[in-house]
């Protein structure tokens, strides 16, 4: 039921209720007419009197209740016209103006219209436009910066998402050669390990081999010194067969001297010569012997102090290769330790890329959902026509569109 219809209803309420009475009356009247006529009938000329008095009392009063109901018919007609011009049209402009705004238009400007309720009611669908028209305009820029923003984090997002997979590919290439690297330098631990082992075990042959030098070069000492004695002897041989030769000439001498009693006396003395001459000849060929056997036992001897010297030398070098060793052995160890350490960082910074390859891909969906919601924001704030604004607080201005160009996620 619309204002105009329930005004129509009371004000036709209103007039029936007048038109009522005044039947009432006019009924009232007759009938009081109608006793007077008798009452004049009965009463003579006083009567008469009386019901002329009356029926003029009755012409006015059918009078003033025709100028009632004429009065009440324009003051209906009066309250309908006000009603219409002070309260349905300003309804019907609001009504208007509600439409518009539901429709998105919010550039025509509201007047207001005075200090009464309609007034106030115009002031305040003022504000509220000025309010909806500021709104609208905050949600607009906002949207177009979350628009851009969304689609700026999208693509970072989408950027860091492709570094983030090609560094967690790297970093699974980098532990697969970390793991071969460490069977390396485990394998190269082993393997010096073993070369410690067998340095050291060189260095006591050496030392062995060091003591049977030095026991063969106390060996050939005594050879020398023993080739010495024999030398010794042989002079004193020598010095024998030379006498025996001196004393077997005498005895020939003297032999010739007795004649024939001393023939075989001289020939003893022959075979002594000759066994001296030989023993003189065995000596001097075991003299060379000996004196050569010297020379190589001496060359010998030298070789000897010189392998016994180079032995001492490999003695030491093997040492100096040990300890090499060992300490290579060490530091492989320690490397294969830190190699060990440094894996485990990157298999814990590979897993640490695969979640952050995983929250990159959540915030890239996350961004592009938003993205498609600024996007539906921004083609819900673009149904809005907004009036250009003088300032902040007015709202006198031109009505423009604003078309905002919605980009489909």
């Amino acid at each position: 039921m619309t204002v105009k219809v329930s005004w129509g209803l009371v004000l036709a309420a209103f007039s029936l209720l007048i038109l009522i009475l005044s039947a009432q009356s006019v009924y009232i009247l007759n009938q009081s007419h109608d006793a007077m006529i008798r009452l004049a009938a009965q009463s003579g000329d006083a009567g008469s009197q009386a019901l002329a008095a009356f029926d003029t009392y009755a012409a006015t009063m059918r009078w003033g209740i025709g100028v009632v109901i004429a009065a009440s018919v324009v003051l209906v007609v009066i309250v309908l016209w006000g009603v219409t011009v002070n309260v349905i049209r300003p309804l019907r402009k609001v009504v208007g103006h509600f439409e518009r705004m539901a429709k998105g238009d919010l550039s025509e400007r509201i007047e207001a219209r005075g200090d009464n309720e309609i007034g106030q009611l115009y002031a305040a669908l003022s504000d509220m436009q000025q309010s909806l028209s500021r709104t609208v305009a905050t949600v607009r820029d906002s949207s177009q910066g979350i628009y851009q923003g969304a689609g700026e984090i999208a693509q970072g997002n989408s950027d860091l998402s492709s570094r983030t997979e090609h560094q967690a590919a790297s970093l699974e290439q980098t532990a697969a050669s970390m793991e071969e690297l460490t069977s390396t330098v485990e394998q190269n631990a082993d393997n010096a390990r073993q070369a410690s082992q067998l340095a050291a075990s060189a260095s006591q042959t050496a030392q062995r081999g060091g003591e049977v030098v030095g026991e063969v070069v106390g060996t050939m000492a005594e050879i020398s010194g023993s080739a010495r004695q024999v030398t010794e002897i042989i002079e004193v041989i020598d010095s024998i067969a030379f006498q025996t030769n001196i004393l077997a000439l005498n005895a020939s001498v003297e032999a010739a001297r007795a004649g024939e009693q001393g023939r075989g006396f001289a020939v003893v003395a022959g075979e002594v010569r000759a066994l001296a001459g030989r023993s003189g000849e065995a000596s001097k060929k075991i003299r060379a012997l000996i004196e050569t056997s010297v020379e190589r036992i001496e060359a010998g001897t030298r070789l000897v102090d010189q392998a016994g010297s180079t032995m001492t030398d490999i003695v030491e070098a093997v040492r100096r290769v040990t300890d090499i060793m060992d300490e290579i052995a060490s530091a492989s160890q320690e490397q294969s330790k830190g190699i060990g350490q440094v894996n485990q960082a990157i298999t814990q910074m590979d897993q640490v890329t695969q979640r952050n390859a995983a929250l990159v891909e959540e915030a890239a969906s996350a961004a592009s959902e938003l993205e498609g919601e600024a996007a539906r924001l921004r083609q819900a704030v673009a149904l809005f026509k907004l009036a250009q604004a003088r300032d902040d607080s007015a709202d006198d201005g031109v009505a423009i569109d604003v078309e905002v160009e919605v980009a489909h996620a």
